[in-house]
């Protein structure tokens, strides 16, 4: 037999039954592109969308759990389904509400909408790697989609600017990450998470290893706006369509967070202690960082940038805990940040619309008169993102507290205190520009149905997993197990 004969007799069809989330988000995309191109009807192409991610959401629930295919380079676990339905429906909150604001600001691309598709399926490939190979795939097609969309505002400097910067310092992070995956090659002989542990402990550590992994740590940290490597967020962030910073500072950001806690657990099981202490240095001077440079913010559109930074350092925090509990904190608290991000996003969105409005935090100034309904749902998103019960983000702090409490990590449990309670400055300030001051203007805002719809839904989330927050940290409580146990591999 022929070595190609070899080759071909080894070859099998993959399971694209495990990838139809996958599947349906490429070919809505497909159709996107071919209707924006021959037809350009708005109103079709978002239905066509909406449609699309409504479809891979239900999809979701009929993969079956444990699936590998692609020759092991894929894997569809209880962890990467989890993370995969609240990235869909994620995505189609705002994909729902961008109509509305980029024909608002006259900047309507139907590039827009297939290029977000593109985004959400390579962070959808990001959640469901179990090798390095993967990763960087999905990793890439993600990165590249949101350069693009940051810079969609063509005549705005800002969002050129911000395009610009995450392109040059999102480019340096992904070569990092690259060269973090070539010297671990390099070191193991295979891409594979469980064969990388399967060659690393404390007794063979070397510089090779330890070297691939800081690089690695560097390169995640920078996707997820970590300091010292967040110089990109604020301009990214504050110049780009503000659905697609809603989309950026969730669904991008959440990803980053899944793939992080998965290659830490399956790769570096037994370098967890170097590892967990990295994370714990990087959390802090985001924590830190983050919240004080957040205090000195006129813009409230940018003063959330800065508080992602800081919430980043919440949510890696838990890292500082390689147990269970530390895991299972970072599941929950990177879904409910999900609801908290869009919320506050697309109400900044809505509000936008409206002449004159520049997201300063002036024009924030009497809110609760003019439009009562919209300063309450501005008011939770603020208190869940302080942490102020009972909120769900008072929750997602106390289970990253508990955990690290129980790793016996008190440095960092002070500092997310205390940084908690430095945050109060800023998201405080939001609420008493709203409530006790007297409205400058008479200009009434106008928001869609959709926006109404997704505002209401996402406060009324954040307050019943507020109140009642059992089940859904029981969900990421046997999801971070299975992950730990391999369940799914």
């Amino acid at each position: 037999m022929s070595i190609i004969e070899q080759l071909v007799s080894g070859l099998t069809v993959p399971n694209f039954y495990a990838l139809m989330p996958e599947v349906i988000v490429l070919i809505t995309a497909l159709v996107v592109f071919a209707v924006e191109l021959f037809y350009r009807s708005k109103p079709l192409i978002s239905v066509i969308t909406s449609v699309g991610l409504l479809i891979a959401a239900v999809s979701v629930f009929f993969i079956k759990q444990g699936d590998i295919t692609f020759y092991g380079l894929y894997v569809v676990d209880t962890f990467s389904l989890l993370f995969k339905e609240f990235l869909i429906l994620s995505t189609l909150f705002v994909v729902i509400n961008l109509r509305s604001y980029i024909e608002n600001k006259r900047t309507y691309y139907g590039e827009y909408y297939y290029l977000i598709l593109f985004a959400l399926l390579g962070t959808m490939i990001m959640v469901s790697s179990p090798n390095l190979v993967t990763f960087y795939i999905g990793l890439e097609l993600a990165s590249i989609s949101m350069y693009i969309l940051a810079g969609m505002f063509r005549k705005d400097f800002k969002s050129k600017e911000g395009a610009f910067k995450y392109l040059i310092i999102g480019g340096a992070g992904t070569a990092v990450v690259s060269y973090a995956i070539a010297i671990l090659y390099g070191r193991t002989g295979t891409f594979d998470s469980l064969k990388i542990a399967s060659q690393l402990s404390m007794d063979n550590l070397d510089y090779a290893v330890i070297g691939g992994l800081i690089l690695l740590i560097i390169g995640l940290g920078l996707k997820a706006s970590a300091v010292p490597f967040h110089q990109w967020t604020p301009d990214a962030y504050e110049g780009a369509p503000t659905p697609i910073t809603a989309f950026m500072a969730s669904v991008a950001k959440v990803a980053t967070y899944a793939i992080i806690l998965r290659l830490m657990v399956e790769a570096f099981p037994f370098v967890a202690k170097e590892w967990s202490l990295a994370w714990a240095i990087l959390a802090a001077l985001s924590m830190i960082i983050g919240n004080f440079i957040a205090l000195r913010q006129e813009n409230v559109k940018r003063m959330l940038a800065y508080s992602s930074i800081a919430h980043t350092g919440y949510i890696t925090a838990s890292l500082a805990a390689p147990t269970g509990m530390g895991f299972a904190a970072l599941v929950f608290y990177s879904l409910v940040y999900l609801f908290m991000s869009i919320g506050a996003f697309i109400l900044l969105s809505g509000l936008e619309r409206t002449k004159g409005w520049t997201n300063h935090i002036n024009d924030f100034k009497g809110l609760a008169k003019k439009n009562p309904a919209v300063a309450l749902a501005m008011l939770i998103f603020m208190f869940s993102m302080l942490g102020i019960p009972p909120t769900v983000g008072f929750m997602g702090k106390l289970n990253v507290f508990l955990a690290l409490i129980g790793s016996n990590v008190w440095w960092l449990a002070v500092v997310l205190v205390v940084m908690s309670i430095i945050s109060a400055g800023y998201y405080l300030r939001v609420v008493i520009y709203m409530y006790m001051y007297e409205p400058e203007t008479k200009v009434k805002h106008n928001f869609t149905v959709p926006e109404v719809f997704t505002i209401g839904i996402m406060s009324i989330i954040v307050l019943i997993l507020g109140i009642y927050p059992t089940l859904f940290y029981g969900i990421s409580t046997t999801v971070s197990s299975l992950l730990i146990a391999g369940v799914g591999r």
